[in-house]
């Protein structure tokens, strides 16, 4: 069975993004670049929700370099209700029954599943018990307002540390995986 990952960027107060959706306060550098591309060789498949798969598509088609040419070549999932056309190459569209398209992804052959930023959709991801593990990666930021990642209201769920890494930005990246 494959495994889902959730990996996000959280400002130290928990935000993943600015109230207008900025997302210029990542510590990305070349350490984290390199972290990246050791760790998304594993990704077979890359989920979003809408507003996050929109921004990913708008960004990657014109970029370049080995995270780019990742991003344009991966197998994708949008989860959405009002997109007719994905208009990016490789992608499969999911409009309902969100919890179970992902459990039948999961049983499916290939690399693990990495779900990218889509804070409702991991929401709905937690809610459904369908996470393996959750990377993210805390930056040396205070937001002091913005969107949460996690929202409130979902069953505990204990997790077990299994993996840190700091990079001289101040940010760390956590691996977690349930307990």
């Amino acid at each position: 069975m494959r495994e889902l990952i959730a990996w996000d960027m959280v400002s130290l107060d928990g935000y993943f993004e600015t109230t207008d959706r900025q997302l210029d306060w990542f510590a990305f550098d070349q350490q984290l670049e390199r972290y990246i591309l050791d760790t998304q060789a594993e990704a077979g498949t890359v989920i979003f929700g809408r507003r996050t798969y929109e921004m990913m598509r708008d960004h990657w088609p014109k970029a370049e370099g080995a995270i780019a040419d990742f991003m344009n070549s991966v197998a994708k999932v949008v989860v959405s209700t009002t997109m007719d056309e994905p208009g990016w190459s490789n992608v499969t569209l999911v409009r309902d029954d969100v919890p179970g398209a992902v459990a039948e992804l999961k049983r499916t052959p290939g690399g693990s599943i990495f779900v990218f930023g889509s804070a409702v959709l991991t929401d709905t991801l937690i809610r459904h018990d369908l996470i393996d593990e959750y990377r993210i990666g805390v930056n040396p930021v205070l937001l002091g307002e913005g969107n949460p990642f996690f929202r409130a209201g979902f069953p505990r769920r204990a997790l077990r540390l299994t993996e840190h890494h700091r990079f001289d930005s101040g940010l760390v990246v956590l691996h977690y995986r349930r307990a």
